[in-house]
Order: C-alpha cells, then sequence, then structure tokens
C-alpha cells in the first residue's frame, strides 16, 4: 500500500505545480494592464482639451519618445520617457485632467501658458514630482485653496500670472524652500504676501490688490515687482510712491 500513497502524493504535487505555473503566467499577462503607458495617458489628457486641433499627430500610431527625440509635438523626451508638456499658444481650452498626467512617471515640467483654460486651478499637488509649472496668460479664476502646492517640494519655477485669481496668496507656497521664480502678477490676489523661504532670482506679485507689510524674505527685491493696483500702504513699506 505504501508505494500507492507515494504515487498520490507524487500526483498532488505535480497538479500543484502546474497551477502555480499557469497562474504566474496569467499574472505575467496581466502586468500591462495595472498601468498606462505614456502614449495612452497623453491621450487621455488629450481627450479632456477642448480645441486640441494643434495635437493632432498625437495618435495611437505614432510613438510619442524615440530615444531623446518627440514624435508628438509639445513633448519633451528623455531616453524614451516622457519629460515635460510644452503648449503654448495653441487655442487650447476645456478640463485640464491631472490624473492622465500624473501617470507619466518622469513629468517634471508643465507649460499651457497662452491658451484658453479657465476656470478654478487644477489640482496640479497631483504632480508632486514637478519642477516646473506654467500656466501664465489663460482664464483661470477663483480662489486657490490655501493647500494647493502642498507638498510639491520640488518646484522650481511657477508662473500664474495673467489670469483672473482672486483670495489670498496660497500659504503652500511659502514652505516650498526651493522656488526661484514666482510671478504672481495681473491677477485679483487680495490680502498680505506670506512669508517665504525660497531664495527669489525671479518674483513678481504686482497688479494686484494686496496690503499690509512686505515680509523680510522679500524686502531686497525691486520696488517694481509690488507696483500697480495695489494699496499705497503696501508700498509705503518699500518706501516708494504710489504709481
Amino acid at each position: 500500500m505504501a508505494p500507492r500513497h507515494r504515487r498520490t502524493n507524487k500526483n498532488n504535487h505535480d497538479i500543484v505545480e502546474k497551477s502555480l505555473f499557469f497562474l504566474l503566467i496569467i499574472s505575467l499577462h496581466l502586468v500591462p494592464s495595472w498601468g498606462l503607458t505614456d502614449s495612452e495617458s497623453l491621450l487621455k489628457f488629450k481627450a479632456s482639451l477642448a480645441n486640441a486641433k494643434a495635437l493632432a499627430d498625437w495618435a495611437d500610431n505614432n510613438v510619442v519618445c524615440d530615444g531623446d527625440s518627440a514624435n508628438w509635438i509639445g513633448v519633451i523626451c528623455d531616453e524614451g520617457l516622457v519629460l515635460g508638456l510644452q503648449l503654448e499658444k495653441m487655442g487650447l481650452g476645456g478640463k485640464i485632467d491631472v490624473d492622465s498626467l500624473a501617470e507619466l512617471e518622469e513629468l517634471k515640467t508643465v507649460s499651457l501658458m497662452d491658451n484658453a483654460f479657465d476656470g478654478p486651478l487644477p489640482d496640479f499637488k497631483k504632480l508632486g514630482g514637478l519642477r516646473a509649472l506654467y500656466l501664465s496668460n489663460n482664464q483661470f479664476s477663483g480662489e486657490i485653496p490655501a493647500d494647493a502646492f502642498q507638498g510639491m517640494t520640488k518646484l522650481k519655477k511657477l508662473y500664474l500670472s495673467g489670469n483672473k485669481f482672486t483670495g489670498e496668496i496660497p500659504s503652500s507656497l511659502a514652505g516650498l524652500s526651493k522656488l526661484t521664480n514666482l510671478r504672481l502678477e495681473q491677477n485679483e490676489f487680495t490680502g498680505r504676501l506670506p512669508e517665504f523661504t525660497a531664495k527669489f532670482e525671479d518674483f513678481n506679485a504686482s497688479d494686484n490688490k494686496l496690503e499690509g507689510p512686505i515680509p523680510a524674505s522679500l524686502a531686497n527685491l525691486d520696488p517694481s515687482a509690488f507696483s500697480g493696483k495695489i494699496s499705497s500702504v503696501f508700498l509705503n513699506m518699500l518706501n516708494v510712491s504710489f504709481p
């Protein structure tokens, strides 16, 4: 009887091994479906836009990146991956699908300047790896949440000028120590400027409705960075005349 028992155990062992093998094969085939490719993510982003005729060559039969060269207009590539988007002066509008951009793991810079985007600021803090975000000269409007830039610790350049933002400048900008360029001019921001931790190479908050004292972190800047539609009390803190 012992030999039969051993044969039964061997058969069971073979069945288990075969089952595990097939499960492994199936799981390997399923892996690609867990995340989108760069081209799929960009096409999803394109689908959310209005008037995207300028992106006609964004198509699934066209490879996005060939090494460091991009086959899709407005795309910046590095070693076959999407590093940035430079989609300026294209007449683009509609919704910005930030979730699709978040699928681009190497995305470092996004420029949507001089387009027709409107409404509230999208939730760009989902793109925590961004180094630069350029949104100037659109029709964005409304108040920006205080935590809008929370966690974007790698951000160096932020351009929000030439929009219709209102309310206070978001406090989450104050803690971004790597910021070197911050453009806020030509909006409707009110209240006081926060005390920034960054050392700016380029800063402009002119043509807003700010008031209160100039923070010590900005005291060495040229007065022109605060001119325009601004409180005379605010400018007196810099010992300059009201324009």
